[in-house]
């Protein structure tokens, strides 16, 4: 008998003793099955969504500064927006503890920023905020593989294109074989309150925010929802991207200090992009999941006012691109992008999807 499929990194043989026989890398709609051939067996990688980038780095003088009642206020002429990471340096103290911090932006105007942290002390002097943020990688794309009736069509799923502006990530799309679909990647997120990439699922419909597994290719989780299974769903916040049969990007890390790195993309047969940092300077970006079979890009480290970008994901049929400066490496086949550190660089690409077919 065969070796299995997920044993065998060639890909050419099925459990079923068959061959591959025809791999496509984009849609064609005539595909030519042998006569006689009713049935065939398809597996499909969906396309993976690209990593986000945030806002633009901005800068501003900190004139004052004091905490009390669980409320640091920092007066600053700014640009800056809610869930921007702000670093403040240079402040004296006047009283009570150093108001010198990094930290996620609560509120903002145009006069003056806060966070909402019990640190009593008032500051002397002026000092330096910088703020910015990293993004989210891309979800891989899902992985679905079965029977299906012969069809003279294939649609093999787009990497999401990597981009330059603050905000959502690109998604991948679908990849479909008669009825065998592994849907795409959800692009990389920033915006105020999360910075995470969801994964592609393998069959028809959408998981809900009440699931909590999955137990067979099913389903498009979104993002957030931190499922673990077939195909998982996306991770927001400060932790690693769940693992899965198809994993997805992780969100980024509020580092606490300069040195603290952002998450890795989740690791499973198809890795998800790895964020980039959320602090200037020696921040490191996250490493992209590591597929089953490949190793996710590496990240790598901000230098003086930028961010460090993330690692692209592992894919199904290679690795991962690392991240460059603070632009996000691509994913591989299937595989999430990196997301970029702030606006100043570009996010990875999400790696395309691929068909194959065996009969």
């Amino acid at each position: 008998m065969s070796a299995s499929i997920y044993n065998n990194s060639s890909f050419t043989d099925t459990p079923y003793g068959l061959k591959l026989q025809q791999t496509f890398t984009t849609s064609s709609s005539d595909v030519v099955i042998p006569t006689g051939i009713k049935r065939v067996y398809a597996i499909c990688i969906g396309g993976g969504g690209s990593g986000a980038t945030s806002p633009a780095l901005s800068s501003a003088t900190v004139t004052a500064a004091s905490g009390s009642g669980g409320v640091i206020t920092y007066t600053a002429n700014n640009s800056f927006i809610v869930g921007q990471t702000a670093q403040v340096s240079g402040l004296g103290v006047a009283s009570g503890s150093s108001l010198n911090q990094t930290f996620t932006i609560s509120t903002a105007s145009a006069t003056q920023f806060t966070w909402t942290q019990a640190i009593t002390g008032v500051a002397s002097g002026t000092g330096t905020a910088v703020a910015g943020g990293g993004a989210g990688g891309g979800g891989a794309g899902g992985y679905s593989a079965g029977w299906t009736y012969a069809s003279n069509y294939v649609t093999v799923g787009t990497g999401g294109a990597g981009v330059s502006s603050a905000g959502l990530g690109n998604n991948g799309t679908s990849s479909v074989y008669g009825m065998v679909v592994a849907g795409g990647g959800m692009g990389g997120i920033w915006n105020s309150t999360v910075n995470y990439g969801g994964a592609g699922g393998g069959a028809t419909s959408a998981a809900t925010a009440s699931q909590t597994s999955l137990t067979s290719y099913t389903g498009s989780p979104q993002s957030g929802l931190n499922i673990v299974g077939y195909a998982s769903g996306g991770s927001a916040g400060n932790t690693n991207g769940q693992p899965g049969v198809s994993a997805s990007g992780a969100g980024g890390r509020l580092a606490s200090t300069s040195t603290a790195p952002a998450q890795t993309g989740g690791r499973g047969l198809i890795g998800g992009g790895g964020a980039s940092s959320l602090t200037t300077g020696s921040a490191t970006g996250g490493t992209g999941g590591a597929s089953d079979f490949y190793a996710g890009g590496t990240a790598p480290t901000g230098t003086g006012v930028l961010f460090g970008g993330g690692g692209g994901g592992g894919g199904f049929t290679g690795a991962g691109s690392n991240g460059s400066a603070n632009n996000g490496g691509a994913g591989g086949t299937g595989g999430g992008g990196g997301g970029a550190g702030s606006g100043l660089g570009t996010s990875g690409a999400g790696g395309n999807g691929v068909v194959y077919l065996y009969y």
